[in-house]
């Protein structure tokens, strides 16, 4: 565990640190995401269509946070999260929409509408589901639980802050699904295999951008924020 004498969890509350912490997860992802590295997004792209627009849509929800390394001041972990509730008002999925520039985003979307509709058994309502939509940690900073750190803090926040009862997480990343299912007791609602994935917003017909992908699965896991 790593020592809070040297690193300081703290709100992400300001555009610079936003735009920062954009940034990072951008270039971590790039490098080190196995769907992102398949489908050869670069960081600039995954910034632009996918992680600012992203920041800028959950800031002022209050719910994202970062890891500084008190030492050098350096931003070396990141997790952003928003109320499910909004995100599902505010960007309901439509499968008659254009297609995604980075079929990733029409995937994860699909699944997310398969959670709220047909898996969780309960009418979605304000403050209920806390959506943690990205964590990273630098990889240079990687195997000093900074990412289980900020999981559980963020957690714990939104639960006694804002009264949220769960947490929600869609990931491929081994490391975070080690994290929400075996340090946070999650459940794990719905695996995907990319490779069998059929895109239905393509030219509005069907085709399987990952039909070559050999890497993780993806997973839906719900968290159950106790008291």
């Amino acid at each position: 565990m790593a020592s809070n004498e040297e690193y300081e969890i703290a709100l992400i509350e300001n555009d610079i640190d936003a735009r920062l912490c954009a940034t990072i997860i951008a270039e971590e992802f790039a490098l080190h995401n196995s769907l992102v590295v398949f489908n050869q997004s670069t960081s600039d792209e995954l910034f632009n269509e996918c992680f600012w627009p992203l920041m800028i849509q959950v800031l002022d929800e209050k719910l994202s946070f970062l890891i500084r390394y008190l030492p050098t001041n350096e931003i070396v972990a990141v997790i952003i999260a928003g109320d499910l509730f909004l995100e599902c008002k505010n960007h309901p999925y439509d499968v008659s929409s254009p297609a995604s520039f980075i079929p990733n985003i029409d995937l994860f979307s699909e699944m997310l509408d398969q959670f709220v509709y047909h898996d969780f058994d309960q009418q979605l309502k304000p403050y209920m589901i806390l959506s943690i939509s990205v964590v990273v940690t630098k990889s240079k900073y990687s195997g000093k639980s900074l990412a289980a750190q900020l999981s559980i803090h963020v957690c714990n926040y939104a639960r006694d802050t804002k009264g949220f009862q769960y947490a929600f997480v869609q990931t491929s990343n081994p490391a975070t699904r080690h994290i929400f299912v075996k340090k946070m007791n999650g459940k794990e609602i719905t695996i995907v295999d990319p490779a069998t994935w059929l895109w239905k917003k393509k030219d509005h017909g069907l085709s399987r951008p990952f039909k070559d992908y050999k890497g993780e699965p993806i997973v839906n896991i719900l968290v159950k924020l106790d008291e």
